[in-house]
């Protein structure tokens, strides 16, 4: 049940991804989206090597939305300093 709510979330981000006009609204739903991937992993393969890529995938999507938000402040900054 969880994962199909979880497929759901990840099909409206895409749909989004795909009709947003700002890049910055785009780059918040693939965080979304690689979020919603990393629990799909951690509920789909129930063994301890699918938890560790969980956690693998989980921590590269925090190290990737950590990314956006530094590139999104910068945009920002750069737009007001203009």
């Amino acid at each position: 049940m969880l994962i199909e709510i979880l497929g759901i979330i990840v099909i409206i981000m895409a749909l989004r991804t795909l009709l947003a006009q700002n890049r910055e609204e785009r780059l918040l739903c693939l965080n979304v989206i690689g979020f919603s991937m990393s629990a799909i992993i951690g509920l789909y393969i129930q063994t301890p090597f699918g938890a560790i890529i969980a956690i693998t995938f989980f921590v590269t999507s925090t190290l990737s939305s950590n990314a956006i938000a530094y590139s999104l402040g910068r945009v920002k900054e750069e737009i007001m300093v203009k």
